[in-house]
């Protein structure tokens, strides 16, 4: 190599990491300027009517009481909602489950007998069961809030959100017969328009030292999942 491609070698690569860093900076500030414009309530709303017309996704769930201090847990469920069907399995009030609600259908396995149940339903619509877990989202319709809160920005599963935050009622006949003084908190994809994570407390209406937690992080959201119903005539391996 001569002196002379030495020499352009020299000049070029601090230009090239002038210029690199520039690009950072400039990605850094744009990226500042679009979270500065960014209105909670807003964002929240758009979310929120997204996170309704989707079809398709992945949860975790966990509800549980705090009695005075002491944490009760209700439910813990891994769901998987498609076109209409939902799967989910876990533990509620500390009993394991497995439940599938396809076409008006329940299937639940029973663990003592090492059979799928099933219970046929009027309902079209899960979250009429009055089972939340199969419908995580009816856990967060909330009405119409004064003011949202633009708490911070934190990241869930990788991908940076907008944390927003609020007290409101919520349009859930089931919750809104025991509960109370609903605080919301959502985690909003603001690139997306999604709902990664929501959680909800509230004070149960005869006791005041009793609070309810429910707490939800969707993912694998508008991916392809399939959904069938269990085969009857075997138990579970």
């Amino acid at each position: 190599m001569s002196w002379i491609n030495k020499r352009i070698i020299k000049i070029v690569i601090p230009i090239l990491i002038v210029l690199s860093a520039l690009g950072l900076a400039f990605d850094s500030l744009r990226d500042m300027y679009i979270k500065s414009r960014l209105e909670a309530k807003v964002e929240l709303n758009r979310a929120l009517s997204s996170m309704e017309k989707i079809t398709e996704y992945r949860y975790s769930l966990k509800s549980g009481f705090n009695v005075e201090g002491r944490e009760e847990v209700i439910s813990q469920v891994e769901g998987e909602k498609s076109q209409g069907k939902t799967h989910i399995k876990g533990e509620m009030v500390n009993t394991p489950v497995d439940i599938y609600y396809i076409n008006r259908s329940i299937y639940n396995y029973d663990s003592a007998s090492e059979k799928w149940l099933i219970i046929e339903s009027d309902s079209s619509n899960a979250e009429e069961l009055l089972i939340s877990e199969l419908n995580p989202l009816s856990n967060f319709r909330i009405r119409a809030p004064a003011t949202v809160e633009k708490v911070g920005f934190e990241k869930i599963n990788g991908t940076e959100c907008l944390v927003a935050a609020c007290e409101t009622g919520v349009q859930s006949e089931l919750l809104e017969t025991f509960w109370k003084d609903f605080k919301y908190k959502f985690w909003i994809d603001y690139k997306k328009g999604w709902i990664r994570k929501a959680q909800v407390e509230a004070k149960n209406k005869e006791s005041f030292e009793t609070r309810l937690k429910i707490e939800v992080v969707f993912k694998d959201i508008n991916k392809k999942i399939d959904i069938e119903a269990p085969e009857l005539t075997k138990g579970k391996e």
